[in-house]
């Protein structure tokens, strides 16, 4: 006689995410993996952009941006304090150690002692303008600022 031993099965668990969140899931964690080891390849090699990622239309609003609502307090070529307290946002001082999402932000919520522009600037204005001073950085400036913005980038 044989006998047939019963074996206990459990029910089975359920996953709380259905496969289209299981997948979302893992591609923002293979996204973040990859925009980590971009910004440290990036560093490291001092492999990055050099030249401003925008078009000549959108540098020449950002231009035009510039001149007719920053210009009075950072100077006619970004070399800063039209009023005292306005720094330069040249290649000089410490604007490029900011990253694009930071600039956005200060650009259209204000800052310590700069008035919030957002009101009056739309936000491809906006973008326009931080590409257009990107414009007077060095390519080694520019390639850690565009490190940086991987995480913290343009809204």
């Amino acid at each position: 006689m044989s006998r047939q031993r019963k074996v206990k099965t459990t029910p089975s668990r359920k996953s709380r995410h259905s496969p289209a969140q299981i997948i979302a899931l893992a591609a923002l964690g293979i996204g973040a993996v990859l925009i980590v080891g971009l910004v440290i390849l990036a560093q490291v090699t001092g492999k990055g952009p050099t030249t401003v990622a925008a078009s000549d239309d959108v540098l020449a609003l950002g231009a035009e941006v510039y001149g007719n609502t920053c210009a009075a307090c950072h100077g006619e070529n970004g070399e800063g304090y039209g009023i005292p307290q306005a720094p330069a946002l040249n290649e000089t001082e410490h604007a490029w150690h900011h990253p694009d999402g930071q600039i956005q932000e200060i650009i259209k919520n204000g800052g310590k002692v700069m008035p919030p522009l957002g009101d009056q600037l739309t936000d491809g204005e906006i973008v326009a303008v931080i590409r257009y001073i990107q414009t007077w950085w060095r390519p080694d400036q520019l390639r850690q600022q565009q490190a940086r913005s991987l995480q913290y980038p343009l809204q």
